[in-house]
Parts: C-alpha cells; sequence; structure tokens
C-alpha cells in the first residue's frame, strides 16, 4: 500500500475515531444531566423554565439518540450486539472476583465478616491460643488429612492454573491455623483468599503472576513488530512505542493500553471451556478510549475473535492471531507443559 493510501486511510481512521469518542463523551454527560436534574433544586440553566416532567423527557430524547448514533456506526465498523444467552447462567460474585484475582495476580485481604462461621471460629481460636502462650507447638490435624476438594468452592478455583499451583500452600496454612479438615467443605471464596493472603505475608511474595502480565509479554514477544507498525502508522513516536513494548514485556500495561475480554467475566460460561477466560485466545489488547469503551457500550458488542489488537475500525490498524506464533512462545516459556503439569 503506498504512502498516500495509508495517509488517507489514517485521515478517515482519525475523523471516525473522533466521532466516537465525542458522542460517547456527549452521552455521559447528559446522562450525568438528567441525574443532576432529577436531584437537584436547581436544574441546569438551559432546561430550568420546563417542569420537571419535561426536563426529563428532553434528556431521555437526547440520550436514546446518542445510543443510536453510536450504535449505528459500531454496526457499521464490523461490532455485533452480544446476545446473551438466558440459559446459560452469570458469573456469581465469588466467581467474577476468582477470575479478577487469577487475571491481576493482586490479593484483596477479606474482613472477617466475609469469612465463613468454621473458618473464622477456628482462625479466631488459633489466634487467642497464640496470644495466652506465645505459640503453637504441634498441628493438631495431619497434612494427609486435609482434601480442598471436598470444597465445592475449591473445585471452582481450582479450574485455574495459578489456583491450582497453590494447593499445598493453602493446606499448609489450614494445618498451621488448625482449621478443622472437616471445615473445608464448607469454606467460602474469602476463606481460601485469606489463607492465601497468610501464606503471602510469611514469603513476602505475590502469590502468583497474574494472566494480565502474561498476556501482556506474551503480545510484546509474539506481535511486537505489526504493533510498531501499526503504533507508528497512527502517528505516535517511536520512542514512545518503544516504551510501551518494554512495559508489557515487563508484564506491565501502557497508560493508554488495555487488555479486553472478548467473551466477558460476566458470562464466562458462554466459553466451551470456561475456565480459559483468562488465556491468550480471549484477550484482545486496544485503546482505553475510546476503543475499549465501545466494546463495552450499553450491553456489550462483539468483535471478530481472531483479533489480537484493535487499534482502530480500519483493518489496516489490527492484528489477526497467528496461533502457531503462539504455540512457539508458550513452548519456549515452557508455559504449555507447566499447565499440563498441574491439571
Amino acid at each position: 500500500m503506498s504512502k498516500a493510501q495509508n495517509d488517507r486511510r489514517y485521515k478517515v481512521e482519525k475523523k471516525l475515531v473522533a466521532a466516537i469518542r465525542d458522542k460517547m463523551d456527549a452521552l455521559a454527560h447528559a446522562q450525568f444531566l438528567k441525574d443532576r436534574d432529577g436531584k437537584s433544586k436547581n436544574p441546569s440553566h438551559k432546561y430550568s423554565h420546563l417542569s420537571r416532567a419535561d426536563r426529563a423527557r428532553i434528556r431521555r430524547s437526547k440520550i436514546q439518540y446518542l445510543r443510536n448514533e453510536i450504535h449505528l456506526i459500531l454496526c457499521a465498523n464490523g461490532f455485533t450486539p452480544h446476545v446473551r444467552d438466558p440459559r446459560i447462567p452469570k458469573a456469581t460474585v465469588a466467581e467474577n472476583l476468582a477470575i479478577r484475582f487469577d487475571f491481576d495476580g493482586i490479593i484483596h485481604r477479606p474482613e472477617s465478616g466475609q469469612l465463613s462461621d468454621p473458618y473464622r471460629s477456628a482462625k479466631q481460636a488459633y489466634l487467642e491460643t497464640i496470644r495466652q502462650e506465645g505459640a503453637v507447638s504441634e498441628p493438631e490435624y495431619p497434612f494427609k488429612s486435609y482434601c480442598l476438594n471436598t470444597s465445592p468452592v475449591w473445585q471452582g478455583l481450582s479450574r485455574f492454573a495459578n489456583f491450582r499451583r497453590l494447593n499445598s500452600k493453602i493446606i499448609a496454612q489450614l494445618q498451621k491455623k488448625r482449621i478443622p479438615p472437616s471445615a473445608v467443605q464448607t469454606m467460602n471464596y474469602y476463606d481460601f483468599v485469606d489463607a492465601i493472603s497468610e501464606s503471602c505475608k510469611e514469603s513476602r511474595a505475590r502469590p502468583f503472576e497474574g494472566a494480565r502480565s502474561k498476556n501482556l509479554k506474551m503480545f510484546a514477544s509474539c506481535y511486537g513488530d505489526e504493533f510498531f507498525r501499526i503504533m507508528t502508522s497512527l502517528r505516535y513516536e517511536a520512542s514512545a512505542v518503544h516504551k510501551m513494548l518494554r512495559q508489557m514485556r515487563n508484564g506491565t500495561t501502557p497508560e493508554i493500553i488495555d487488555l479486553h475480554h472478548k467473551t466477558n467475566v460476566t458470562n464466562f460460561r458462554e466459553l466451551e471451556k470456561p475456565e480459559e477466560i483468562n488465556l491468550f485466545p480471549n484477550m484482545l489488547l486496544t485503546f482505553i478510549h475510546p476503543h475499549h469503551r465501545s466494546l463495552h457500550f450499553d450491553k456489550g458488542y462483539d468483535i471478530d475473535k481472531n483479533l489480537v489488537f484493535f487499534g482502530g475500525y480500519d483493518p489496516l490498524f489490527q492484528i489477526r492471531r497467528d496461533p502457531e506464533k503462539e504455540r512457539q512462545y508458550l513452548l519456549k516459556t515452557g508455559q504449555l507443559a507447566k499447565n499440563a503439569k498441574t491439571r
């Protein structure tokens, strides 16, 4: 493609991005004004002479107009509104939290009130013994008496390789805190997070490398050259693009970039293998605004599953997956063998 053709497509893309961004910003502002007018005794000056009902009607009309405009633009550029199968249940709160934990690798230590009664009672008894006696000499229950698979919550968590690798560390914490093996079957999500948190506190290390970090490293390794070409064609300075790639190779997200779940977390059961929700094939690297926001607009929009980078609405600024590249990367880094061992 000639430079002149490339420049023309860039100019069209720039106008399209600006149009979507401006309409989304206008929609957010209209929704803000609608909410404010409904609560405030001093509505915005433009419609202050109207009744509250008339103001609400005008706001709703404007909001619907902007929604329709954005919808038409997205559909014209290859997006389709996501249609959820009502027969497939959404992710529960615990499942949503577990998926996010696996993705980010960041612990949010639970509060005492979130723990199950058997776990909390046993832990408090242990802490009280420590307070009175200074130490606990011997574990009350043998290591082998614990079986995490008796817990329905663990059965869900263990779908993810990151959690499976923590099996022994969790049991070690349960044994240390004198949590009865019989309490395992009633443990909730927060109990497991608490045990993981205690283990990390002792080792002074994060529980695992989150899927986000792994996916960013994989993208930079497999698609760095294509990413550089597209970003420079979008008029980003070469030095800035190199900096973004360095950040991704270190597992961190550049400021203007984000990772998008093609099948979102709430609908993770729609996948043939729900446990693969955070794996690279379900990831899409994209700009935060308006690209990522447009994918989540309204009830969500579907995009080509074979895309790995959505740098623009024009295919010229997109990267398609190369499964062989990805397989070679996983072999090189030993991730295929590591995941197989923990199954």
